[in-house]
């Protein structure tokens, strides 16, 4: 899509639902709902890459953040026993005061957004090949590629210790 108004109604819509879900997720009190709502941002974001013309990272998106993330926090919520307590979340405490600071941002990214010189629609975007991306990814930053995967393995292996019961 190139710029019609229902790419700009579409984007609008989308918009909308990822400020809406995005505020679901810090707003709700049950943590699995703030989860799903999550989820629902994510399917959001991932569409907003489809207007963009940016498919690969839209697929990358729904196989990563959905697929995987959302998994693993779902795990780390029902491996740390929150729905059976009575915890009280920090977040949803705060929240009173995010919602201000939330609101802000959005309205200062916006200004920048409406704004900004953006190049118009003639000016060539630079096309990544899949093989391109994956010589970048697997040659050139191996070592960062290899160190985050390390990072989230310590991770979860915290996690999994912090939460086994001892008998």
């Amino acid at each position: 899509m190139t710029g019609g108004i229902w790419y700009w109604l579409l984007f609008a819509i989308c918009a909308a639902w990822v400020l809406l879900t995005g505020i679901g997720v810090v707003a709700l009190k049950n943590i699995v709902h703030a989860a799903i709502s999550m989820v629902l941002c994510f399917f959001g974001v991932a569409f907003i890459y489809v207007l963009l013309n940016a498919e690969l990272v839209a697929i990358i998106q729904i196989l990563i953040y959905v697929g995987a993330i959302s998994v693993v926090i779902l795990f780390a919520i029902m491996l740390t026993d929150q729905l059976r307590g009575r915890l009280r979340l920090f977040f949803n405490q705060q929240s009173v005061f995010a919602l201000p600071l939330v609101v802000a941002v959005a309205v200062v990214l916006t200004w920048i957004l409406v704004t900004a010189d953006l190049p118009g629609a003639t000016s060539k975007s630079q096309n990544l090949t899949l093989a391109a991306l994956a010589n970048g990814l697997f040659n050139r930053y191996v070592f960062p590629f290899e160190l985050v995967s390390l990072v989230l393995l310590a991770a979860m292996i915290g996690a999994i210790l912090l939460t086994r019961r001892e008998d």
